[in-house]
């Protein structure tokens, strides 16, 4: 929390990988998927332990952390016991801690090669501005005028000079309504996500500081927002994945207060062709000072629009 009493930093939407484990909070994010039932769902961090020290990588782990971090003695049947849900692999105390240390490393080791040049190239059509190399189209400096006004984008996404990453990395409950496709909703129908504010009761913070944050989430960079890897893939955008296009999203910053709400489950496309927004999934806490009725017009949005797509790096 800041002097201001924002919270700010932690990975996952819910700000949840804070860094306190390895220091880190990107490490501590690329983590939790492997063990997460919704994702990899692999039952013990041993699992992917083993399959790290025995892939056939150009580099392998131990060029990288030394020949002892697979010095482990593996039990037989490892693969096996790690395919059933709740299956633990029986190790001694000394190659527990090493398996132990071992994962960790592979945590800060994604988080190494996010943050490389590899992964974030900073060499998008923005970027390359700042030496000469092109220029902005005269659409994609109106969209950053407006970006830096009349839209509010800047109040969020903040953006110093070069290398910027579009994000003061605090938290914000924009007012994003429940999207129906979510697959959550089969097995839990009345399911919302409280965003900071679940993660903060859960971190045994008191009532008075969990609801004000209640329904937050981490404000995003924009950079890369509509990088895809091949022609024809399609995005989702915001927490839950409401919104399928950038117009669509920039539409609903600029208009959510002031076209009438629709009671039910509309997707983003529903709603466009209806001119209506449903509700939003967490109405408490919603912004209503920096975005939902901006009063651009439909050739603005599109500005926006355009020069956020030249925040994409280059292949």
């Amino acid at each position: 929390m800041d002097k201001k009493g924002l919270f700010i930093g932690g990975n996952f939407w819910d700000g949840r990988a804070t860094g306190k484990e390895l220091g880190n909070p990107a490490a501590d994010q690329a983590l939790g998927p492997f063990l997460n039932p919704v994702e990899q769902a692999l039952p013990d961090s041993a699992c992917v332990v083993y399959r790290v020290c025995n892939a056939d990588y150009l580099v392998s782990f131990e060029d990288v952390w030394g020949e002892q971090a697979c010095a482990i003695d593996w039990p037989d049947g490892v693969e096996s016991t790690c395919a059933k849900a709740g299956g633990v692999v029986v190790l001694s105390e000394a190659d527990r801690a090493t398996s132990d240390m071992a994962y960790d490393n592979v945590g800060l080791s994604i988080a190494a090669y996010e943050g490389s040049p590899e992964v974030n190239a900073f060499n998008s059509k923005l970027d390359q501005t700042f030496d000469g190399k092109v220029k902005l189209s005269k659409e994609e400096l109106r969209g950053y005028a407006l970006f830096r006004g009349k839209g509010k984008c800047h109040l969020c996404h903040t953006a110093n000079g070069q290398d910027a990453l579009f994000t003061d990395f605090t938290f914000d409950n924009l007012g994003i309504p429940k999207n129906p496709d979510n697959p959550v909703y089969v097995g839990n129908p009345t399911f919302v996500d409280p965003g900071l504010g679940g993660f903060l009761m859960k971190a045994g913070y008191s009532e008075e500081i969990y609801m004000a944050e209640w329904g937050k989430q981490k404000v995003p960079t924009l950079r890369n927002v509509d990088k895809r890897p091949y022609e024809g893939f399609k995005k989702a955008y915001t927490h839950n994945g409401y919104f399928k296009t950038l117009e669509g999203l920039v539409n609903f910053y600029n208009t959510r207060d002031v076209k009438p709400v629709w009671p039910g489950a509309f997707t983003e496309a529903e709603a466009l062709a209806a001119d209506c927004w449903p509700p939003p999934e967490v109405p408490q806490n919603v912004n209503t000072a920096e975005l939902g009725n901006l009063g651009l017009t439909p050739d603005e949005e599109t500005a926006i629009v355009a020069f956020l797509k030249a925040l994409s790096d280059l292949p």
